[in-house]
C-alpha cells in the first residue's frame, strides 16, 4: 500500500496529523470501535484514566489491523470518540495517543475526534475505530 499524507496550505494547519491521506491498495480494513478492555473483557484503565483508555483502545485497534495482515503504517483514518472532551481530558487522550504511536512505531493518521454524551458502558470514556488500506 502506498500513502501520501497531505497538509495543504489551503486548509487549516493541524497539530501533528495530516488533513488528507491518499491511499492506494486493494483491501480496506475497518475495525469496530475499540475500548480499554483486554481479551478477558476486563477494563485495563479506570473511568478517569483517559490516557490509559486511549492507549489500550489504540493497541486493540492496531491488533485488529495486524490480524488482517496489516501494520500500523497501513492505518489511514482514525475516529476517536471521547466522553466529556474538556481541555484536561483531551490532554490525557492526546498523551495516550502519542504513547500508542510510539509503542507501535506509527505516524499519525488522518483523524477526527468527536465528543459524545456516553458510550456503550459508563466506564468507557474513549472509543476508537481504525481504517487501514492494504495491498
Amino acid at each position: 500500500m502506498t500513502t501520501q499524507k497531505l497538509l495543504p496550505e489551503t486548509m487549516p494547519p493541524t497539530h501533528g496529523w495530516p488533513q488528507v491521506t491518499v491511499a492506494t491498495g486493494s483491501r480496506i480494513v475497518f475495525t469496530s470501535g475499540q475500548v480499554a478492555q483486554d481479551t478477558s473483557e476486563e477494563m485495563v484503565a479506570g473511568p478517569d484514566d483517559y490516557k490509559g483508555q486511549m492507549l489500550q483502545a489504540m493497541l486493540n485497534g492496531y491488533a485488529g489491523i495486524a490480524a488482517a495482515g496489516g501494520t500500523p503504517q497501513d492505518v489511514v483514518r482514525l475516529m476517536i470518540y471521547v466522553v466529556d472532551p474538556t481541555p484536561e481530558t483531551l490532554e490525557q487522550v492526546y498523551a495516550g495517543f502519542g504513547k500508542a504511536l510510539a509503542k507501535v512505531g506509527a505516524d499519525p493518521a488522518t483523524m477526527t475526534l468527536i465528543g459524545v454524551a456516553g458510550l456503550s458502558d459508563p466506564t468507557h470514556k474513549v472509543e476508537v475505530d481504525l481504517t487501514a488500506v492494504l495491498d
